[in-house]
């Protein structure tokens, strides 16, 4: 993909909020010049998803020094798990959404066959789209493509705990989009509220699931549909039989990445007491190779803000486990170790909230059945893992 010319970004040092008497304007701008059908063209949206790649292809270097101030993000890891596969997605949409926009004809029906039904995609309207700190180009702007690509205008709130990568993606929006028809608005609460007091015609957070249950009920005041991607604690099965090995280092690596922050990140591990020092060994013996030089030197992300630090600097000085690997701290640059620990009870202030850092407790049980039942009794996990070689084990 060719760049397109464009003077050079500055990243901007701070983020300028929306004025919140100005959100309803910008959300009566965008409804009008959608319903004035500039998206009912599939050639303008094919125009606009590769702005729109080009928009990240074009700024890879302002964007990685963006995470870096904001997150303290290594380049390899912004470009692979942000950059990279946005532009990705983006593509795969612009190489086949009108496939996906053409008419379709639905399986016979008796009932209505009569009536030569056809299905015709009609776009929504205006889309709002609320964006995470963790994540904030990939969970908005692979969104923005698939508004743009099914032809829906769409305003985007940012997440205001990554100031540097929303100023600099407020900057660049505009330059790149149509800005009658997709627009970015920059705030804290008092922004969001007044946002989801308006009506839209579909919405989709990223967050918590606290704040998914506001947004949720802001929804409902309209019946607008809503796309909800929330976390949750993702509990980690382990076989007495797994491959100890094996198991710390790809658990080693989740927790690594994004130090944690990622909402299916493993929450802490279940395994049968007899074979939880083998994990432990294993650990050990993975963390000096993936840290050589000691965790403190290695490229790892902070936490995002004060908050979070404080929140899991807390939890650790309660939890009753005991720390095998890392647990070293840095309150000046936020960050915190890899830290593996053992011997955590189910009750333990280290199992009762989604950590959200790079923190995973081992809690032994005398059955696995102990863990599922635990499980079954939280509130639904995002996701789940299972190490495993017995298919018997992994059906359980």
């Amino acid at each position: 993909m060719s760049s397109t010319n464009q003077r050079p970004i500055q990243t901007p040092s701070a983020l300028k909020y929306t004025p919140v008497e100005e959100i309803r304007q910008i959300r009566d701008h965008v409804k009008a010049t959608f319903d004035a059908g500039r998206l009912r063209q599939l050639q303008y949206r094919k125009e606009q998803l590769l702005r729109l790649a080009h928009l990240i292809e074009d700024n890879y270097t302002h964007f990685e020094e963006a995470y870096k101030l904001d997150l303290g993000r290594h380049k390899l890891e912004v470009t692979a798990c942000e950059l990279d596969m946005v532009v990705t997605e983006i593509m795969y949409l612009y190489s086949n959404f009108e496939k996906w926009a053409q008419p379709q004809k639905p399986p016979f029906d008796i009932k209505f066959w009569a009536f030569s039904p056809l299905i015709r995609k009609v776009p929504k309207g205006v889309v709002l789209i609320i964006g995470p700190f963790n994540f904030p180009l990939n969970a908005t702007l692979s969104y923005v493509g698939g508004a743009i690509a099914s032809g829906n205008a769409c305003v985007v709130k940012m997440s205001e705990l990554v100031p540097h990568v929303s100023a600099l993606l407020t900057e660049l929006f505009p330059k790149y989009l149509d800005k009658d028809l997709f627009r970015v608005v920059n705030g804290a609460v008092p922004e969001t509220t007044a946002l989801l007091d308006l009506q839209w015609d579909h919405i989709i957070f990223t967050g918590s699931p606290a704040v998914g249950k506001v947004a949720s009920a802001a929804a409902a005041k309209h019946l607008t549909p809503i796309t909800l991607e929330l976390g949750g604690k993702n509990p980690v099965f382990c076989d007495a039989n797994m491959d100890p090995e094996f198991t710390a280092r790809r658990l080693l690596w989740a927790k690594t990445m994004n130090a944690g922050q990622i909402c299916t990140a493993p929450n802490h591990v279940f395994i049968q007491r007899e074979a939880q020092e083998a994990l432990v060994d294993a650990f050990i013996k993975v963390y000096k190779e993936f840290y050589p030089d000691g965790a403190e030197n290695a490229p790892i992300t902070s936490l995002v803000n004060n908050a979070a630090f404080n929140r899991v600097k807390q939890v650790l000085e309660k939890t009753r486990g005991e720390v095998v690997c890392g647990g070293q701290m840095d309150e000046k640059r936020r960050w915190i170790a890899p830290t593996v620990l053992k011997n955590v009870e189910l009750n333990d202030a280290l199992v009762e909230n989604e950590l959200f850092a790079p923190v995973l407790p081992i809690v032994p049980v005398k059955d696995i059945q102990d863990a599922i039942n635990f499980t079954r009794s939280q509130p639904h996990p995002l996701s789940l893992y299972v190490f495993t070689d017995d298919r018997d084990f992994e059906e359980h």
